[in-house]
């Protein structure tokens, strides 16, 4: 037991967590959005992207057009930031005409209400360390919540490369998620590793949601999906890995073994 304590630790200790979300982008109250182009141009679009930071424009007219000193032909997307987006009503100019857009402003939830949800959770996982079956199945449940708000995060981001995004999104679940195999097998084995792999994926969950508690207190969240969803996701991970460590440190306890 004291062995299986000190690799936990070192391994929290020692793991670099995921970025909160895909692509360095950050939960916040604010949004910036694109109102209007005026007078319009035929066939030219623009969009604020990436979770509201970057401006990106469209021409799928016949002839170029000129932003912030970029010349965009006929067919080409250009995208990037602009401080002039940030202020409360904001314009840019685009060739003849101009970019008009706003920033939106939402409070966020109780975060109190999401931190219960997380807690009941955490029980919830805990209790599933009375039986072997039980923590394999809690591992495949949250280890698949992780994937999800992984995966839905990397699809909010707009002209990036989908591996690399998930990647950084993920941090040290993508050695927790293999590890969830490990412990199904095991389970089917009816082998008392399952407790051990159980506590060990539920503990590198927790590192990995740790960057997103941000999530409970901000209203707008770069997630391809509902806000909720992706709060239930990251409770889910934070809440049911506690648990799951909880249960199978208990577990090991009561029976006296690892293998």
């Amino acid at each position: 037991m004291r062995a299986l304590l000190l690799a936990l630790v070192l391994l929290i200790t020692t793991a670099g967590p995921a970025q909160a979300h895909a692509g360095g982008l950050t939960p916040q109250d604010h949004l910036s959005r694109v109102t209007a182009i005026e007078p319009p141009l035929p066939g030219v679009t623009a969009t604020m992207v990436n979770h509201g930071t970057q401006l990106e424009i469209h021409n799928g007219g016949t002839g170029p057009v000129t932003v912030a000193d970029h010349v965009i032909g006929p067919g080409e997307t250009h995208r990037f930031r602009d401080e002039r987006t940030t202020a409360s009503q904001w314009e840019v100019p685009l060739g003849t005409s101009v970019i008009k857009g706003r920033v939106d402003v939402t409070p966020g939830p109780n975060p109190l209400w999401w931190l219960l949800i997380t807690a009941a959770l955490a029980l919830g996982g805990y209790f599933l360390g009375r039986r072997r079956a039980l923590l394999a199945a809690g591992v495949v449940v949250v280890t698949a919540a992780h994937v999800w708000h992984a995966v839905g995060s990397t699809l909010a981001v707009t002209g990036g490369s989908f591996v690399p995004l998930l990647l950084g999104a993920s941090g040290v679940g993508l050695v927790a998620w293999p590890l969830t195999a490990v412990a199904v097998v095991a389970a089917v084995r009816r082998a008392p590793a399952t407790a051990f792999v159980a506590a060990v994926v539920g503990a590198m969950l927790v590192v990995a949601g740790i960057p997103d508690f941000d999530s409970f207190r901000f209203s707008q969240l770069p997630f391809a999906g509902p806000a909720d969803v992706d709060r239930l996701l990251v409770a889910l991970t934070l809440g049911g890995g506690l648990g799951l460590a909880a249960g199978g440190f208990d577990y090991l306890r009561r029976t006296g073994s690892t293998t």
